[in-house]
């Protein structure tokens, strides 16, 4: 019994290790030409999400104001996805082959679609 205690500790720790690498991308950021600039924009993204994850929790709850709730979380995606594509292009200085960036190219627009469809109804 003590032996899978332990194993499952590890997977936490392997957890928290991946979610903590996953969100300061520590390795994508030290190949690009700007680091600082690279992790303000990091850092946004990331509000973004949560900002975006909050207001459709916030929508789920059927208040007056949940088709705004709606369009701008889908805005906070499109800006997470804009973002998305600035780091891995290095601020739009290198060229990423596009099948390693086909859901920003695809979905940060769909986003934008969906927040004005969300005001418009």
């Amino acid at each position: 019994m003590p032996h899978d205690m332990d194993d499952v500790l590890q997977d936490v720790e392997e957890a928290l290790h991946d979610l903590q690498e996953g969100l300061s991308e520590e390795e994508l950021i030290s190949h690009n030409r700007h680091k600082k600039l690279a992790h303000w924009i990091l850092l946004l993204r990331n509000g973004a999400v949560l900002c975006a994850a909050a207001l459709f929790v916030a929508s789920m709850l059927h208040t007056p104001g949940a088709n705004i709730c709606k369009a701008a979380a889908y805005f906070l995606g499109a800006l997470a996805y804009f973002c998305e594509i600035m780091i891995l292009t290095d601020c739009l200085t290198r060229k990423v082959p596009h099948r390693e960036m086909f859901m920003a190219y695809c979905f940060g627009p769909l986003y934008l679609l969906l927040g004005i469809s969300y005001l418009l109804h």
